[in-house]
């Protein structure tokens, strides 16, 4: 059988880029069959047809440098996510050594601060809020907005919902919903406050934020009760 393509002139009509990228994507030997094709090709730089496989092997080269960075990129996310994962587990284990109500309101969010490099770290209780009429209304602003025990990232919180959590000039916050298991309404609200505009975005996920909210909203829960009885 003959290696040589024979193409009609009807199947010429109407070809276009789309087409004749199609057909040399299904027929990559098409110039090792038909050298002389390669004569006829002309290319943007005014370079000869001899240097396509220069062109070819810098497509080739940039490809690699491309999969190389992907690669990096994955390799700093993994590492990142080891050093999150390691910093939980410092944060659970110092949870679990907690006896005292009082050792979780200020190590708590001091541990935090220094662990994860937050600006400001805060947490409310509706108990904490009741006393003060717009301390509670922003409290419950707050809990509207967190909805199915999710935690939330924003840099445009209401300033009363700001002014409740924070004293610095805050930029940006994650707001997480203490929750346990049992009950529906969290406990509390963690408010973790940075002073730079882009570190916690509407956009940003909240995986680790709300396994947070839950390891805290049962040590909270935990010690609550033991102070009751």
């Amino acid at each position: 059988m003959s290696d040589q393509i024979t193409v009609e002139k009807p199947m010429l009509k109407g070809l276009n880029e789309a087409d004749l990228a199609a057909f040399l994507k299904d027929n990559p030997d098409i110039f090792e069959k038909r050298p002389e094709l390669l004569e006829l090709i002309s290319l943007s730089d005014g370079r000869s047809a001899s240097s396509l496989l220069e062109r070819q092997i810098e497509v080739l080269k940039t490809r690699l440098q491309q999969q190389q960075s992907s690669h990096s990129q994955l390799f700093e996310v993994a590492r990142e996510n080891e050093q999150i994962s390691d910093n939980f587990s410092e944060i659970v284990y110092q949870m679990i050594g907690f006896t005292r109500l009082s050792e979780f309101a200020t190590e708590f969010p001091d541990s935090l601060r220094r662990i994860f490099s937050i600006d400001e770290v805060t947490f409310k209780t509706r108990h904490g809020v009741d006393r003060n009429d717009d301390h509670k209304a922003a409290y419950d602003e707050a809990l509207r907005r967190l909805v199915n025990k999710k935690a939330l990232c924003d840099n445009k919180w209401p300033s009363k919902i700001i002014k409740l959590f924070f004293d610095q000039d805050i930029k940006s916050a994650a707001l997480v919903p203490m929750c346990t298991p049992d009950h529906d309404t969290p406990v509390g609200v963690l408010a973790l406050g940075s002073l730079k505009a882009d570190r916690y975005t509407h956009d940003l996920g909240t995986v680790h934020l709300d396994k947070l909210g839950l390891m805290s909203g049962i040590c909270l829960s935990r010690l609550q009760l033991k102070l009751n009885q």
